[in-house]
């Protein structure tokens, strides 16, 4: 759920910015100068996220082969993976820098090394390695569709044949996919921006009408409309963040501890036992990220 909220934030990053730039200095949205405008707009987003770098302060390096490790890191970051306590996967090739990254990926399975004990980090990646990277990451397995391409075969097959079949790609010409043809910065940036059009709730995001306090573990926020089918409390919640501020202007962060939507889904209910309120005063703060909302409470 995480990174739906991000990719929310983000897309309305990306078009806050482009309202307040002009068409004639667009390009000032990056720094680079060697994007051409087939990849405007994935790299745009990526340099606006932070969550891909160029190869230096002026160049993306469009044209360049991306490497494992790089491909693994940015992954990492966008499924905002826990790449600091992950599981060693036994890989003895990687530096510190991809090295939780990669560990991260391995622990939930999108990625596998070329050997039990080597990744290969500074490797090139091939489309293929990438198809699978983005169905596997994207659990893109339903979209599954015969292909028209005669390169498709073996290990990748299934996970190219997702791609295509959820729209991502179209394969370097009409009948070639380029299974093990090195992938390009640019075409990296390209297919995961793609798939992560396909498969992010853009513009979803509940707003909080109005919040009460029910007692002092537990606070009640009216959503604007009912909940999509498709996310569940914790999802919903997660949208959100919450704060006490109390009478002296201190602010406490919450962290509840269970969440439940209402049956009409319009409702969501909060526990926070772990910020008990019991001979407190002051208000309960909802964020929505674009605006507060308030309840007042007295405990004392």
């Amino acid at each position: 759920m995480t990174i739906k909220k991000f990719f929310y934030t983000a897309a309305a990053v990306v078009v806050a910015a482009m309202t307040i730039v002009s068409p004639a200095s667009a390009s000032s949205l990056h720094p680079f100068t060697d994007v051409g405008d087939r990849y405007e707009e994935a790299v745009e987003f990526f340099y606006i996220t932070e969550l891909i770098n160029g190869k230096t302060t002026t160049k993306f390096g469009t044209n360049e082969p991306l490497t494992r490790g790089d491909a693994a890191v940015i992954l990492a970051n966008t499924l905002f993976l826990d790449t600091d306590t992950a599981k060693d996967a036994g890989f003895k090739d990687l530096n510190t820098r991809v090295r939780g990254s990669v560990n991260a990926l391995a622990e939930v399975g999108i990625v596998s090394g070329v050997t039990k004990t080597e990744f290969q980090p500074g490797a090139p990646l091939s489309r293929g390695a990438m198809a699978k990277f983005l169905s596997v990451a994207f659990e893109l397995e339903e979209y599954q569709q015969t292909t028209p391409f005669s390169d498709v075969g073996g290990v990748f097959k299934p996970y190219i044949e997702a791609l295509y079949g959820a729209g991502i790609t179209s394969g370097k010409t009409p009948t070639s996919y380029g299974t093990y043809t090195n992938i390009t910065r640019g075409e990296y940036a390209n297919l995961l921006y793609k798939t992560i059009d396909t498969t992010t709730d853009w513009f979803y995001y509940p707003e909080a009408s109005s919040v009460k306090v029910v007692s002092s573990t537990s606070t009640a926020i009216t959503l604007t409309e009912p909940a999509l089918a498709d996310y569940n409390a914790t999802e919903i919640a997660d949208f959100f963040s919450f704060m006490v501020e109390l009478e002296d202007g201190t602010e406490i962060p919450v962290k509840p501890t269970s969440f439940k939507l209402s049956p009409d889904r319009q409702l969501l209910t909060i526990e926070h036992t772990k910020q008990n309120l019991t001979g407190k005063a002051g208000n309960f703060i909802v964020d929505d990220y674009e605006t507060m909302v308030k309840s007042a409470f007295n405990f004392k």
